[in-house]
């Protein structure tokens, strides 16, 4: 930890901490973050994994679990694309198979803005940042709330005709 960068880190956000540290070189990251762009480019599959969906899929989703579930557990959405990122442990993408949503693992890396940083930014940004309680979502609760919410979604366009 040296230079200006890092003097500037803030020691107490355990969620920064926690992301930076999914980087082989952590302070490859706090450096991304002080950067102008103020984004960083994180792997996959060393501490999380994520599920990538839609926006509006996150919603019905986040509706039908409710929000204690949703409670520390990071979610991260693209505004510019509207692709959301839930992060789940380590390996489920490599069984992941719900249609619909696409598997983000180890090989691939997601950009994210430093959680409680002062920067927005349209990509990277947190719905639900980490923190000190941090807890990834767990994939079979999150596969069969999608499963009932593509039945809804389908009734729903039924209902519509």
């Amino acid at each position: 930890m040296t230079g200006e960068p890092a003097r500037r880190r803030d020691v107490a956000n355990a969620g920064a901490h926690w992301i930076a540290g999914a980087h082989h070189t952590p302070d490859t990251v706090w450096g991304e973050w002080d950067g102008p762009l103020g984004v960083a480019l994180v792997p996959a599959g060393r501490a999380w994994d994520a599920v990538a969906m839609p926006y509006d899929r996150l919603l019905a989703v986040m509706a039908d679990m409710g929000p204690l579930a949703w409670k520390h557990r990071p979610v991260l959405v693209d505004l510019s694309s509207g692709r959301t990122y839930v992060l789940v442990p380590t390996g489920t993408a490599e069984t992941w198979q719900e249609s619909g949503t696409t598997p983000i693992g180890d090989g691939f890396w997601l950009v994210m803005s430093r959680p409680g940083g002062v920067r927005e930014s349209r990509v990277g940004h947190w719905v639900n940042p980490p923190g000190l309680l941090t807890r990834l979502a767990d994939p079979a609760e999150l596969s069969a709330s999608l499963r009932r919410t593509a039945s809804d979604d389908h009734r729903n366009s039924e209902e519509a005709f």
